[in-house]
């Protein structure tokens, strides 16, 4: 480990040798957190500091972002793997908090992990139209926009046009400029990730072998499958169970920080 003055990096090497880093801080039980596509762990700045008095945070950064390394053979797989990995490497019984695209990864992940103990996921990213045209053209701009090398354009249009996120909620996340930035560092793997969902089919029976505790975390206001996903999710999950966030979207843990690590802390103490 590698220690600052703010935060301990951990970090564990994948199946494919990537280097995989988390950001660690708080004290109690090990709760891992993991991201979605349009973030860094830089984004779990709000939620964090209603967990760290509960749990000793290992705030993943995906691969090729901030503190983790990457590969230029990239699959979902390799990310599932790079999830189990850093779960057994901190050694259980290990907690997971995952949101949208990580949630789908910790899902994956919990069918290689051994030192998995509870889970919560925050709308995973699971099941996609294919051939939407909306969707497609939105990647085929961050790719063109990526060439171009306007970062600041990427993340926004990923946001808009594959989150469905309004403009007010766009420029209230541009104006915490930390964030923003770590965004614009990673843009360059955000349309290989979308590109990947394109051929993932959504079964969601894969998943009734995980076999620990799993909470979904729902916005009452989420639009798109969000609500299917989950719904199916609990249906073929033994035990699984929904929460819905009432007034909240997907992005829950930016806007309404102490509902949603209320949520995980109830879960995760039982």
């Amino acid at each position: 480990m590698n220690t600052t003055k703010e935060e301990t990096i951990f970090s564990v090497l994948s199946a494919d040798g990537t280097r995989i880093g988390c950001a660690v801080e708080g004290s109690g039980p090990p709760l891992v957190m993991i991201h979605g596509t349009g973030d860094t762990y830089k984004g779990f700045r709000r939620l964090k500091e209603f967990l760290t008095p509960h749990f000793t945070l290992y705030m993943m950064d995906r691969r090729g972002r901030g503190i983790s390394d990457d590969e230029d053979d990239y699959s979902l797989q390799r990310e599932y793997e790079d999830v189990a990995a850093v779960i057994d490497g901190i050694g259980g019984p290990v907690n997971v908090f995952a949101h949208s695209f990580g949630a789908m990864c910790a899902l994956d992940g919990a069918l290689l992990a051994h030192d998995l103990r509870r889970m919560i996921c925050y709308e995973p990213s699971l099941n996609r139209s294919p051939g939407d045209p909306k969707r497609e053209a939105t990647i085929d701009e961050m790719r063109r926009l990526i060439a171009l090398g306007d970062r600041d354009a990427v993340v926004a249009t990923h946001l808009r046009g594959i989150i469905n996120t309004s403009d007010e909620v766009i420029a209230k996340q541009r104006g915490l400029t930390e964030a923003w930035a770590a965004r614009m560092a990673m843009a360059h793997t955000m349309p290989r990730e979308l590109h990947a969902l394109r051929d993932h089919k959504f079964e969601p029976e894969r998943y009734s072998p995980i076999p620990v505790p799993v909470r979904f975390l729902l916005g009452g206001n989420s639009t798109g499958r969000g609500p299917e996903n989950a719904k199916r999710l609990v249906a073929a999950i033994p035990g699984a169970e929904l929460v819905v966030l009432d007034g909240q979207g997907h992005f829950g843990y930016l806007s309404a920080p102490e509902l949603v690590a209320s949520k995980i802390t109830e879960f995760l103490t039982k």
